[in-house]
């Protein structure tokens, strides 16, 4: 566990998505030089944090990691158990569409728009940029079993792949390996 001292550039509310400034963040690079800041992540974005509470623009808040890969997020949208979520505009999640950016995690349970969802974040290689995106291939075939329903067919679909809709995991995996 780590404990340092930010300051927030903008009111943030809780259970939103956070990524982290340095020098310069707010056009001062005096005050940046020993100053972590912390902003609210924007689509596509990678985050760093997740607000346990309401922040307030110019506080500066102790902010402790935990190491904990499941974070409680507020959804924009309604999402299934098992969604690939990445990050919105407003730092909260939405499904995960390729176009938008980076995959975040996934959630484990079912939610309404503007409820909190928990998600578990995806650790390991991520794109940093779109343009790693629109060519990025962090699994090979042997890791297909770490990958949601959803996530196969997707991935299938993307392929061009054809199933049965009631197929199981084991099945899709199947199909994906014999392309």
């Amino acid at each position: 566990m780590t404990t340092f001292k930010a300051k927030v550039t903008q009111d943030i509310p809780a259970n939103r998505l956070i990524g982290l400034g340095g020098i310069n963040t707010e056009g001062d690079p005096e005050e940046g030089w020993e100053t972590v800041y912390l902003i609210l992540s924007r689509k596509g974005w990678i985050p760093d944090l997740v607000s346990t509470s309401d922040l307030e623009k110019d506080s500066v808040v102790n902010v402790t990691i935990k190491n904990n890969p499941v974070w409680k997020v507020e959804a924009a949208e309604d999402l299934p158990a098992g969604t690939a979520v990445q990050c919105t505009e407003d730092g909260r999640v939405k499904h995960y569409v390729p176009a938008d950016g980076n995959h975040i995690g996934f959630t484990i349970h079912s939610v309404k728009a503007g409820e909190v969802v928990s998600i578990v974040r995806k650790y390991g290689q991520m794109p940093q940029s779109q343009t790693e995106t629109m060519s990025f291939t962090p699994r090979s075939k042997e890791s297909y079993s770490d990958l949601t329903v959803n996530e196969l067919k997707q991935k299938l679909d993307e392929k061009g792949v054809e199933y049965k809709k009631n197929a199981t995991k084991k099945e899709l995996i199947e199909l994906l390996e014999g392309d």
